[in-house]
Order: C-alpha cells, then sequence, then structure tokens
C-alpha cells in the first residue's frame, strides 16, 4: 500500500499545449459544458482537449487524463 501510494503521488502531471478553440467543439468532458469558440483549452498528448480551467482543477487531484485514466 506505502509503495502504491508514493507511486502515485511521485507520477508526473501529464503535459498539455495551451491553445485557443477556433471554433465550436463539444462538450468539456469535466464540466460538461460546450467549448466554444474563443474558450482557453488544454490539448493533452492523448489529443483529448478540455477547457484550461477545468483541466488545471482535475491535476490538482489527478494526474492523467480524465478519460484515459490508464495512460
Amino acid at each position: 500500500m506505502e509503495i502504491h501510494l508514493i507511486m502515485c503521488l511521485t507520477k508526473p502531471r501529464l503535459a498539455y499545449n495551451e491553445d485557443v478553440l477556433e471554433k465550436d467543439s463539444e462538450e468539456c468532458a469535466i464540466c460538461l459544458d460546450e467549448m466554444e469558440q474563443g474558450d482557453t483549452i488544454a490539448r493533452l498528448p492523448c489529443l483529448c482537449i478540455y477547457h484550461k480551467g477545468c483541466i488545471d482543477e482535475w491535476f490538482e487531484v489527478n494526474r492523467s487524463c480524465p478519460e484515459h485514466p490508464s495512460d
């Protein structure tokens, strides 16, 4: 159990590219609001996109993509 806890706490957070959404898109899987043109987004290495604020809050507790937690 202790080893698992240490591994979880030391696993690096995923990096992402910050961008501005050029056209309306599907909903953010974290907040479930539609992503609209002009929103600041974060694109993860798996190519999933989220509102930047949503993924920043997500990463305060989790260290992986909300849709691909095993990556």
